[in-house]
């Protein structure tokens, strides 16, 4: 009996190591595949069982070794750690790199850029200063101050480009974090089912892992598994996803930058859907759905009323106040060859923002220079000594400068920091190909030496029944 009981051992030892081997084989297969966590086949001995009958001396023998579960190799913790510092980091880098295109936008220094605009405009109230008489200098200091209006608006614009691009890509972010929401609570309810049925869920599992991964790239968020296999992915205590169920969110707020500028105060009622500060709500109540972390929170961030985006605006539009302020009050206080005083800028229409709607108000025969009726050019000079607006300017820039280097390297310490966490992770779950080529050899050779314990047992067997007793052959 106990030969049977050895041979039923050998199979079972074969079956066991098939399985191993196809294992190992799948995370050889999987080495390149993203989000694929390695696998192992656990084992355990098939124990003896104790013969039921009054006189029995002793157990029967062990009868071989059963696969017990085929693992995953994760790691909660390292994990939600890697799903932290990606969160952090995405909400960084989104800013900073805002901060890179408003500083590109600049165009600064160079001969584009407005403080070359400004510089341009000032010399040529020198001009006119030196040679109050002349008619060409009048001109070119006309068309100076257009192209001074001109450049404001455009840098104006581009910043309003650039917040309505921002919205815009926010707006398209909520709708990948909804879609990524429904495939987890898909899955969610797969490798439920996987699992209550005795199936097999790590791949399922692994490709819950990646749509995770995802979610807190783009929205943060902290997921908490539950002992049916499924998880609940939470933003600020509530559900994003809940077992089977997801829960969408949207972007509301004013579209366009021109809406948020003319927003003014909160009423007390609250902002509706298209009005106030661009954020992220639940789409099913309006309630604000706060996230520390994500892309697409760091996108809100870079088009709030105090964040980079607007903050170019609202220097385009405060230079555009400072040139006509400044100039106006010199050039208003002399009245010109009719008698009438005037100012050299005008805001035309009324109710644009003044970066929009500045415009030059004189023609070249009412450009004061000095005392009517002289060839005066004192008031000219006057006007070319101010510097408020190129001083506004130039400490804009630099502290635009300033925002954007903190801010790359903020993100950059936080990648630094993912790179690491994601490092940890990896050296758990990554399949390394030496220590699968170890377990192929190992499992192989325990598959070999199991079919030669089946072959040697075969052979006893053939001999005890063939063979024993036959007297005389």
């Amino acid at each position: 009996m106990s030969s049977f009981s050895a041979l039923n051992g050998a199979f079972t030892a074969l079956t066991a190591q098939r399985v191993a081997l196809e294992v190992t084989g799948q995370n050889i297969s999987n080495v390149n595949t993203a989000g694929y966590t390695r696998q192992r086949a656990g084992m355990e001995a098939i124990s003896g069982t104790t013969r039921p009958t009054m006189f029995a001396t002793g157990g029967a023998p062990a009868s071989g070794v059963r696969i017990t579960s085929i693992d995953r190799l994760g790691d909660i913790f390292l994990e939600t750690k890697l799903r932290t510092q990606t969160a952090s980091t995405a909400r960084l880098e989104a800013v900073a790199g805002t901060w890179s295109l408003v500083e590109t936008t600049l165009k600064e220094p160079g001969e584009n850029g407005l403080a070359a605009g400004l510089d341009t405009f000032f010399t040529s109230w020198d001009d006119v200063a030196n040679r109050p008489d002349d008619a060409a200098a009048r001109s070119v200091l006309l068309g100076n101050a257009t192209a001074l209006a001109s450049s404001i608006a455009n840098g104006y614009r581009a910043a309003a480009n650039q917040w309505d691009s921002t919205r815009a890509q926010a707006d398209a972010m909520a709708v990948d974090v909804n879609t990524a929401a429904v495939a987890v609570a898909d899955l969610n309810g797969r490798i439920r089912d996987a699992q209550v049925s005795g199936d097999n869920a790590n791949a399922l599992i692994d490709q819950r892992g990646v749509l995770l991964d995802g979610l807190a790239a783009m929205v943060g968020g902290e997921v908490r598994e539950r002992a049916d296999g499924s998880v609940d992915v939470m933003i600020s205590g509530n559900a994003l996803v809940r077992g089977d169920r997801a829960y969408a969110v949207a972007v509301h707020g004013s579209t366009t930058l021109a809406d948020l500028s003319s927003a003014g105060t909160e009423p007390a009622e609250g902002w509706g859907s298209k009005e106030g500060p661009a954020r992220l709500v639940w789409a099913a109540t309006g309630n604000a759905a706060v996230s520390s972390g994500g892309r697409v929170v760091g996108l809100l961030d870079s088009i709030a009323p105090d964040g980079p985006v607007a903050g170019l605006a609202r220097t385009y539009n405060e230079i555009a106040t400072t040139v006509a302020t400044e100039v106006n009050a010199l050039h208003s206080s002399v009245p010109g060859a009719d008698g009438t005083s005037r100012d050299f800028f005008a805001f035309s229409p009324a109710g644009t923002p003044p970066a929009l709607s500045l415009t030059v108000a004189v023609t070249r025969d009412q450009v004061v220079t000095g005392n009517p009726g002289e060839v005066d050019g004192t008031l000219a000079a006057r006007i070319a000594d101010l510097g408020g607006a190129r001083e506004q300017w130039a400490s804009a820039v630099t502290q635009i400068g300033v925002s954007s280097g903190a801010a790359y390297r903020r993100a950059q310490a936080a990648e630094s920091t993912r790179a690491t966490a994601e490092s940890q992770l990896l050296s758990q779950t990554a399949v390394d190909l030496d220590e699968e080529s170890v377990n192929l050899v190992m499992y192989q050779r325990a598959y070999e030496a199991s079919a030669r314990v089946m072959t040697t047992i075969d052979q006893m067997l053939d001999t005890l029944i063939n063979r024993t007793g036959v007297v005389g052959r």
